[in-house]
């Protein structure tokens, strides 16, 4: 690597100073004719014909590549880059400027790119890369390493795998929630491994709480997303729990279109953060009280006679009956001995009780709304029936007219009133960003909203829906789990397999479609390939139950905590017994890290893993580019290539259709090789270490004998997959089979224009979505549920907003309501708060020498000016963030923009913090225990979806005192 530092520094002698002034995008056309750029259209390539335009210097390059960043983003990055490279280096990168509109009223996706991918070259030779494997000499996370071969390193690993299985069977090797990160081969590469190896996977996607909950329990579904220029067709648009000019600069801009376009953009958020100046109005509701902002909504639209009846009527459960004794919806077993699952509704103008097609979403008759009425049980009993929609009349009436709404919630009475008006007589689109699954109550505050977007009529057309995440995802899913390549028939098998499952579940309920099918095979192929439920991987081996299990935080309500629940659902035979692998006291015994940081990632994390998980670990390695935080606490790290070092794909999704072509520009430094090539070694590592240990096979979870000598082959499909490039190959054949992209595509189309739109969905995504994608307009979902009738999969079959399942019953969570959280870290008067920085996603640049000079370089927290005041602590002192589980020091930023009793850290690495104490260590992620709940067709668990997630840390309790080692800055109160 020297000899590459060196050629570096010499190219930078020779060049000169004014290479860093200069734009590539005003070079000459000697870099292969196609530099970026810089027509309004995105497809003309503008003239750089003068000799003044390069500042009288021409400037050629050894190469310019294609290239984009995988640690996106998501679910929207798949930004097009030209990558520069001259001496074997890449020098620079700039937007491509190639993501064209999908018609000509409607505005592109350029330029698509963000300061982090234009300064990702400086990641690639930054101090923290990892160029050869290595060892640790000293204790787990001491930093004392020795360089060693690959063959030494792979023959350890597989020695510890198959001591694992010998241990204790093939629960004993865990993948602990890989991200995307490593691209959309490495993800299925680590997929196909754990698969192979019948491991343990906790669920990435639940794991960092990309969820969206109350989706799930709404619609029976969360990844049902529409296009960034769906905004376009939007006259009202809210942003909630986002921040969109962090996270997503390079989309921002169908922001500030959309309102050219007429639209009005409301932003609800407690501080007024940096997305606010593109819009219209703020809503400075409380930490985690966006519920009762919502359902005093609801209320207006209801009191004044605005919501959409017909709407309502057909698209959702308000008018099934309820009974007043027990609470539960009235169903066929009440009155005729038939269904559990058959719900009945009023026909008035029959003034007879009708039964609810489980079929179709058409409604015959005429529905009751409001007011009650006795039915006869088939026992005789007469008991009250009321529809939902009275219920939630009631409730609303009393505990959420503006007034109280306002009170609950910190927004002003008018703006309830404004915004409720609004709402009803707009098309209106939201987008709930992912820190609604980082609320405790973040279920509640997305049903309140999906509910005031029920009343009125928003989902269906254009210009709605609430996500951008419908993401069309069988190039990785199909990699991992095909056992042939697609030209020897791969898809088709596992097609088959979901057929078979479809055919099986119709001879169960005829009433069942294609959706409910799918998500039947979902739960089956989940467990096939060894996802479990994150947070009780974390509950029974890493350290996390005493922090669960916390009397002072169960809910009021209840008094419960996880434990009770979890024992609770187990005894139910609900869908959590799946997800407990390894079950406890059978410990784990290998750990693979792949990308994935959870010492920083994890809540509590950088405390509960080194106390608790690592010492019950025989192995812990890492496929790393960099030295990460856990990297630090390996016994073996593995250096990977990155992003240009490597053929890779983007993973696509609605927000940006697009999937984005990353070429290898330049080979990777020192000994880094592909995930998917270290995956193979490991295995063939496995499979001469288990022959000369005599061993020829083990069983799996589900009682299957496999052969050792047969993974390595399996891995790479008998030699079809040896390298990235075979695999992006197969990816894109995957995708042309499906019909995510057009049936002519190649590769070499791929490579050479670098981009390709999506052309269809299929499979989960189309489903999700209930709306078939068309290139040439902008996307959303549910269109199907509208205009063709289709059921939702829950257990009414409709848009659900009562949830009569006993535990919701209990914790009075049957209809959308209130809740404040449980005081997560002890009574203390600050609430903190989160997200990606400014100039970083998932930290992975917050070390980059570039980007650290647009910030303070170090871990600070944004509190409000006059709480820093009462405090005694100015612009950029140290103060301590404390509650009764840690404490952390950092920088201090005072912010008017900050509410009082508000904090603000956003992701930071561990070893940036001193004595490494990150604040995540204070968040706890208490994972809310109802969604342990079963028997719902809509509570259970698959990949990506469902389940209590650990991360829910917006809104933990701290307190702010002066750093023990700064001197006093003036005399203030504690607080």
């Amino acid at each position: 690597m020297r000899e590459i530092y060196q050629s570096r520094r010499d190219f930078l002698k020779r060049s000169g100073a004014t290479v860093l002034t200069l734009s590539l995008s005003s070079l000459a056309r000697t870099a292969g004719g196609w530099l970026p750029h810089a027509s309004a259209d995105g497809e003309r390539a503008a003239s750089y014909a003068d000799w003044e335009d390069v500042y009288r210097k021409q400037w050629t390059w050894d190469r310019v590549a294609f290239g984009s960043h995988l640690n996106i983003c998501w679910p929207v990055g798949s930004c097009l880059f030209h990558v520069y490279v001259r001496n074997g280096i890449v020098w620079r990168e700039e937007q491509a400027a190639r993501t064209t509109a999908c018609a000509p009223d409607y505005p592109d996706y350029n330029p698509m790119g963000c300061q982090k991918g234009a300064a990702f070259n400086n990641n690639l030779y930054g101090d923290e890369r990892l160029k050869f494997p290595l060892k640790r000499t000293g204790r787990r996370g001491e930093g004392r390493w020795e360089r060693i071969g690959w063959d030494q390193a792979t023959t350890e690993i597989a020695d510890a795998i198959l001591d694992g299985h010998l241990a204790g069977g093939t629960d004993t090797f865990v993948l602990d929630a890989p991200h995307h990160h490593c691209g959309s081969i490495g993800w299925a590469g680590a997929m196909r491994l754990n698969y192979l190896l019948d491991g343990v996977q906790p669920d990435v996607n639940v794991d960092i709480g990309d969820v969206y909950m109350g989706a799930l329990q709404t619609f029976g579904k969360m990844q049902s997303g529409y296009s960034a220029d769906n905004l376009l067709d939007a006259e009202l648009i809210f942003m909630t729990c986002s921040n969109w000019s962090y996270t997503y600069p390079s989309g921002y801009h169908f922001l500030t279109e959309a309102r050219y376009n007429g639209a009005e953009v409301v932003v609800i958020a407690p501080d007024y953060n940096p997305t606010m100046p593109a819009a219209d109005i703020h809503v400075p509701v409380r930490v985690g009280a966006d519920a009762a902002f919502w359902l005093g909504v609801c209320h207006v639209m209801i009191s004044e006679g605005l919501f959409d009846r017909d709407f309502v009527v057909e698209q959702t459960d308000l008018p099934l009956l309820v009974r007043d004794d027990t609470g539960k919806f009235l169903s066929a077993a009440d009155v005729e001995e038939g269904r559990g699952d058959q719900f009945y509704f009023f026909d008035t103008g029959a003034s007879a009780l009708r039964p609810a097609s489980r079929r179709t979403l058409r409604v015959e008759g005429s529905p009751l709304l409001e007011g009650a009425r006795t039915v006869t049980l088939r026992d005789g009993t007469p008991v009250g029936v009321r529809p939902v929609f009275d219920r939630l009349k009631e409730m609303l009436e009393r505990d959420y007219a503006p007034e109280e709404a306002s009170r609950k919630s910190g927004v002003p009475v008018s703006l309830i009133r404004e915004l409720g008006r609004k709402v009803a007589t707009r098309r209106t689109c939201s987008y709930i960003g992912f820190t609604a699954g980082k609320h405790y109550h973040g279920d509640l505050m997305e049903r309140s909203l999906h509910l005031a977007m029920a009343l009125s009529g928003n989902w269906g057309k254009p210009g709605t829906g609430y996500a951008i995440a419908t993401t069309p995802e069988e190039h990785i899913t199909y990699l991992a789990a095909m056992d042939r390549p697609v030209k020897d028939g791969g898809v088709e098998d596992l097609h088959g397999v979901a057929d078979d499952a479809a055919v099986g579940m119709r001879g169960r309920d005829p009433d069942s479609n294609d959706e409910i099918a799918n998500l039947e095979m979902n739960v089956k192929a989940t467990r096939l390939m060894g996802f479990v439920t994150p947070s009780l991987w974390l509950y029974n081996h890493a350290g996390y139950k005493p922090l669960y299990d916390n009397p002072a935080l169960a809910d009021p309500a209840t008094g419960k905590v996880y434990g009770d629940y979890l024992r609770e659902a187990l005894a139910n035979d609900w869908w959590v017994k799946d997800s407990l692998r390894p079950v406890p006291g059978n410990d784990p015994h290998v750990l693979m890290l792949l990308n994935h940081n959870p010492l920083r990632r994890k809540r509590s994390g950088m405390k509960t893993y080194p106390d608790v998980l690592f010492p019950k670990l025989g192995m812990i390695f890492a496929l790393e580019t960099r030295m990460s935080s856990s990297a630090m606490y390996a016994d073996i790290v593995l250096p990977c290539a990155w992003y240009y070092e490597k053929h890779e794909m983007t993973n696509g999704t609605s927000g940006n259709p697009f999937y984005t072509y990353v070429d290898r520009a330049v080979p990777p430094p020192g000994e880094c090789k592909e995930e998917w090539a270290i995956m193979a070694l490991i295995l063939e590592k496995v499979v001469e270490r288990a022959r000369a240990r005599g061993l020829a096979e083990f069983i799996d979870h589900f009682g299957m004998k496999h052969r050792y000598a047969a993974l390595r082959d399996q891995f790479t499909m008998n030699g079809h997959l040896e390298t990235n490039e075979d695999c992006l190959k197969e990816q894109i054949e995957i995708f042309r089979t499906v019909g995510v992209l057009p049936k002519d595509f190649t590769y070499e189309q791929f490579r050479s224009e670098g981009q390709v739109r999506l052309h269809g969905l299929s499979g989960r995504a189309l489903l999700a979505a209930a709306n078939q994608f068309t290139a040439d307009r902008p996307f959303y979902s549910f269109r199907w549920h509208v205009e063709d009738k289709k059921i939702f999969p829950t257990h009414t079959r409709r848009a659900q907003f009562y949830l009569d399942h006993d535990w919701y019953l209990e914790a009075g969570e049957a209809l959308p309501v209130h809740k404040e959280a449980p005081p997560m870290g002890g009574d203390y008067p600050f609430v903190i708060t989160g997200g990606h920085p400014r100039v970083s996603i998932h930290a992975t640049h917050l070390s980059n020498a570039h980007l650290s000079r647009l910030h303070r370089g170090q871990p600070v927290v944004h509190v409000n000016d006059r709480d820093a005041a009462r405090l005694g602590l100015a612009d950029g002192d140290f103060a301590e963030i404390y509650n009764d589980i840690g404490e952390s020091r950092v920088m201090v930023r005072t912010a008017a923009n900050i509410q009082p009793g508000q904090c603000v850290v956003y992701f930071w690495e561990t070893y940036q913090y001193k004595d490494w104490k990150p604040y995540d260590t204070l968040l706890i992620g208490l994972p809310k225990a109802l969604h342990l709940a079963g028997g719902y067709e809509q509570f259970r668990y698959y990949s990506m979806n469902g389940g209590p997630q650990p991360a829910t840390d917006r809104g933990v309790r701290v307190g702010i005192r002066r750093a023990a080692d700064e001197a006093p800055h003036a005399t203030g109160e504690s607080l």
